[in-house]
């Protein structure tokens, strides 16, 4: 496919991102910045789950593939350790990516090879980035205690996976 065909795919995908995006389903009670935390946790975690699974074919450098596989088991672990508060808070997360997380596995189908490696790198750095603002911006006064203590044991192991992302990214190097 060529520069100009995937710019036109990406920027088609992009338009259906203005689509409404799924959210957590909660019961009456449910303290809302959790559910919105729970919302936008599972959504991330998937979302590493799903590109993750498609670097353990597409990636061409064995670091990617090696970083993805890291990354989607952190993932894995991170849901392990929020399921339980979720569920005690009568929260149900979501079970559909939001748009703009769609929109970009679907840009993700479309490279092959370093391009792939790149994107990949890119989408995970920006994923990354946007989980260290959320849970920065977390007051304990807005969420539970619990949740909380997740939220805040996981930042430092975020911004550590942030910075061998941003490594690896610059020892790739840019595109054509």
């Amino acid at each position: 496919m060529t520069h100009m065909n995937r710019f036109a795919a990406a920027a088609m995908l992009l338009a259906l991102a203005a689509c409404q995006s799924p959210s957590a389903s909660s019961t009456a009670g449910a303290n809302p910045a959790d559910a919105r935390f729970i919302t936008d946790a599972y959504q991330i975690i998937e979302f590493d789950r799903q590109e993750g699974q498609l670097a353990r074919t597409e990636a061409k450098d064995p670091r990617v593939k090696a970083l993805a596989a890291k990354l989607t088991s952190e993932a894995n672990e991170y849901a392990a350790r929020i399921a339980p508060l979720a569920t005690e808070a009568g929260i149900r997360p979501p079970s559909v990516l939001r748009n703009d997380l769609r929109v970009r596995l679907g840009h993700m189908r479309l490279q092959n090879g370093l391009d792939f490696d790149r994107t990949y790198l890119d989408d995970q750095i920006a994923s990354h980035e946007e989980v260290v603002l959320s849970e920065s911006a977390m007051t304990p006064q807005e969420h539970s205690p619990p949740l909380m203590g997740v939220a805040r044991s996981a930042l430092d192991l975020i911004r550590q996976n942030l910075a061998e992302l941003r490594a690896l990214r610059q020892q790739i190097g840019p595109g054509r």
